[in-house]
């Protein structure tokens, strides 16, 4: 198979990603290929499961792979399974991302040897102290002696920082300006694992104090906690099943929120950014190691919380959803503070803005190579 060219116009960059976590992996990795794009590389997107991505790209699953980016005037590549054993046909960019140390094609990464890119693994993210250690700290490939920068997502100044797009805060501002000024009614967003406490979930929302519209996604999760409500006897919540959003529509509803609860690691970043209350249903891991992560962003959040007795309950409820718990009155008390909540949640989105884009801080550490 011949060698696949690239027509380059600007600095080239190849983005490596295998789908193992759902929409996970592919939705972290094509929000970065869409901000890399605007800080104007070319950019190839080359990915094991390009279905993933055509929802998240809002593509019909049909939707030719050569297709599926031409909106974003991104290419998107199937990583065929034989490159990881035989050859492999791409020309290496000029700068090579692996997603999650997730292995590049051995042949592509010998052809890397003589171009000498500038190699990046973007990691999970995390709000643990050992990550500004080891952000954009080197490693050497033995086999070709090419150095790999290891570029770590998070929340403080020492970290690789979260993707913000360019256009966000006038998005936002666009958004919120259409959207109804008051209403009693407590808009609750809910996106979130299967194994979370449904039930538990659904006695507290239909024990509140206020009337509820509950938006469940297109998940197990949410039309499992659709039907637990459903079965609650005088209970003044409205049940809203959506239809599935392509990532950049995700945006609008976190905005549309009042309080999310929220899974996996490009959703959560999206709640902190939108500086809106949430609950971080945290993907589980063995030996409990998601708690630690959990606690780590916890701890970061402290210093928003002028009410501290708050700040405890909303760990308190927080750990003990990812336990399998769920306390009607710790929410109620949330609901109650909800002010001082949203107060903190908009305090930790400005430091958050303030580190600045990972796209840019990514694009200035490409630049320095």
């Amino acid at each position: 198979m011949p060698a696949v060219q690239k027509a380059v116009t600007c600095l080239d960059v190849d983005i490596f990603c295998r789908v193992i976590d759902n929409f996970g992996d592919a939705g972290v990795m094509w929000r970065l290929a869409r901000a890399l794009r605007t800080e104007g590389y070319a950019v190839r997107l080359i990915i094991d499961d390009p279905t993933t991505l055509c929802a998240l790209a809002d593509c019909d699953s049909h939707t030719p792979i050569e297709k599926i980016g031409s909106n974003e005037s991104i290419e998107v590549c199937l990583w065929e399974k034989d490159w990881d054993t035989d050859s492999c046909p791409l020309l290496t960019a000029s700068v090579v991302i692996e997603g999650f140390a997730c292995r590049l094609p051995p042949d592509y990464q010998a052809k890397m040897a003589k171009t000498s890119p500038a190699w990046f693994n973007i990691d999970y993210f995390s709000a643990e102290d050992w990550i500004e250690d080891c952000h954009l700290v080197p490693s050497i490939d033995p086999s070709s002696g090419l150095i790999k920068t290891n570029y770590f997502p998070g929340v403080t100044e020492k970290s690789g920082g979260l993707i913000i797009e360019k256009d966000y805060e006038h998005n936002r501002h666009l958004f919120l300006m259409k959207q109804p000024k008051d209403t009693n009614a407590l808009r609750v967003l809910f996106f979130a694992y299967p194994y979370g406490p449904i039930e538990k979930i659904a006695q507290a929302l239909c024990e509140a104090k206020r009337p509820i519209e509950l938006s469940v996604t297109q998940c197990e999760a949410g039309q499992l906690l659709a039907k637990a409500v459903s079965k609650q006897t005088n209970s003044r919540v409205t049940v809203n099943s959506l239809p599935f959003v392509s990532q950049k529509d995700f945006d609008h509803l976190l905005w549309s929120s009042d309080i999310v609860f929220i899974r996996g690691e490009d959703s959560a970043a999206r709640a902190m950014i939108a500086g809106i209350p949430f609950l971080w249903h945290i993907y589980h891991q063995e030996d409990d190691v998601h708690m630690l992560k959990l606690r780590a962003l916890e701890g970061r959040f402290e210093n928003c919380f002028e009410d501290k007795a708050l700040f405890k309950k909303w760990c308190e409820l927080q750990e003990a959803m990812n336990e399998g718990e769920f306390n009607p009155e710790l929410f109620s008390d949330l609901i109650d503070g909800l002010d001082q909540w949203k107060k903190a949640s908009e305090c930790f989105s400005k430091k958050i803005k303030a580190i600045g884009s990972l796209s840019e801080k990514l694009s200035e550490q490409i630049k320095k190579i």
